[in-house]
């Protein structure tokens, strides 16, 4: 006989199982199921418990751990620190009259608020952002805008003339100056034209500006120079070129009482 043969001959030989054997084991494999419906259940609870029963015995006080974790980015990378004192409802608060900053101008009783270091004004040119909120914050005339047009397009002035140094000199301060403004003695009026604030008052680094024959300027032209001190007896330190016919720069003083005669450009 094959060995399939024997396999059959074996399943002959077995008999059909009694009636009151498969009751009993259609009891077993619905108990059993049961018992697994059970336990996931109870499974089910307990994950869910974990969420509500691990803040409360961590803190020891029924609330959540005032440890939190607060993102922040750092050249392009998010990292995480932790930041304690978070709000607790179990804390006492204390009432806002009490607190120590206040709302009466002031930052408590170790700071203070240096309004002096504030920006006031905005320039888009960062020179006179400082000078219009520093050295000429008293001084800027109602009305002036700084971001007025410069006509400023690059030194379009002959190389060795006055205007030439005023213009270079300026752009080294980082301060603008028209590209043609004309002859020097139409300095003035040019600049007022685009809203450039002007005055007889000199200022460092303002453009000072010579009618024709006014203190050995050129009787037809005109002469401007930069405004390199201004010292407390009102006299002036210039720097200027095109001196007798030679580029320089060179460095000369006037006096107080000459220094009122002229005009100034300031920015």
């Amino acid at each position: 006989m094959t060995h399939t043969g024997r396999m059959r001959a074996k399943h002959r030989n077995t008999g059909p199982m009694p009636v009151t054997s498969r009751r009993q084991a259609t009891r077993l494999r619905r108990r059993h199921q049961r018992i697994i419906l059970t336990l996931g259940s109870v499974a089910s609870l307990l994950f869910a418990g974990m969420f509500i029963l691990t803040p409360m015995l961590t803190s020891g006080t029924g609330m959540s751990d005032t440890t939190i974790r607060m993102s922040r980015t750092v050249g392009g990378t998010t990292r995480f620190v932790e930041a304690t004192g978070a709000a607790s409802r179990s804390e006492t608060r204390e009432p806002i009259s009490s607190a120590t900053d206040s709302n009466d101008g002031t930052w408590g009783e170790t700071e203070t608020l240096d309004t002096d270091t504030l920006t006031r004004r905005h320039a888009d040119n960062p020179m006179i952002r400082i000078l219009i909120n520093g050295r000429d914050d008293a001084s800027i005339p109602d009305g002036y805008d700084p971001d007025h047009a410069t006509g400023d397009t690059g030194n379009a002035y002959p190389y060795g003339q006055c205007t030439w140094w005023a213009y270079k000199r300026r752009h080294e301060l980082g301060l603008p100056t028209g590209s043609r403004f004309g002859n020097a003695r139409d300095w003035p009026a040019n600049a007022r034209s685009l809203g450039y604030w002007t005055d007889s008052t000199p200022r460092r680094y303002a453009a000072v500006v010579f009618q024709p024959g006014q203190e050995g300027a050129d009787p037809a032209y005109g002469h401007v120079a930069i405004v390199e001190q201004v010292h407390k007896d009102g006299s002036i330190t210039i720097s200027e070129a095109n001196v007798n016919g030679q580029v320089g720069p060179f460095q000369r003083d006037l006096d107080a009482a000459a220094a009122k005669t002229l005009e100034y450009i300031h920015y």
